[in-house]
């Protein structure tokens, strides 16, 4: 009788660790629409879909833009930067959350060479916008 009482609780315990678990990696992760569109975005050099991810005003990170653009400028800026640099295959490396952001790293190869992608995403109004975009320069 004890060992009966023993498997059942056994076997509780291990349903809500399961769950626990599972439930934590879940939120972790950006929803596939997002990376996916993103990734097309890199891809297709296509800063409209990327400009529509954008906050208002977010901090950039590429070549010699740096510092703080509203979302238009941002979009022009990512515009001469894939007139420059034509892309051949994007490669999502990792994303996960941080305490207040998402965050996701991937790596654009382009026919000037690697960039290391680097992103934050908050979410607003229950859509996902990019707040830091870093593009730069990775040797392989």
């Amino acid at each position: 009788m004890n060992l009966k009482k023993y498997y059942r609780h056994s076997w509780i315990v291990f349903f809500l660790f399961t769950v626990l678990l599972t439930s934590g990696t879940a939120k972790a992760q950006l929803p596939e629409k997002i990376t996916t569109d993103i990734g097309q975005a890199f891809l297709n050099s296509d800063y409209n879909l990327l400009g529509n991810m954008l906050l208002s005003t977010l901090e950039l990170d590429i070549d010699r833009s740096k510092g703080k653009f509203s979302k238009s400028q941002a979009q022009m800026i990512l515009k001469d930067w894939f007139a420059l640099n034509k892309p051949a295959s994007y490669e999502l490396k990792q994303e996960g959350k941080t305490s207040s952001s998402f965050y996701i790293i991937g790596f654009l190869y382009c026919d000037t060479g690697s960039y290391r992608i680097y992103m934050l995403l908050n979410e607003t109004a229950g859509e996902m916008n990019i707040h830091f975009l870093s593009i730069s320069k990775h040797d392989l």
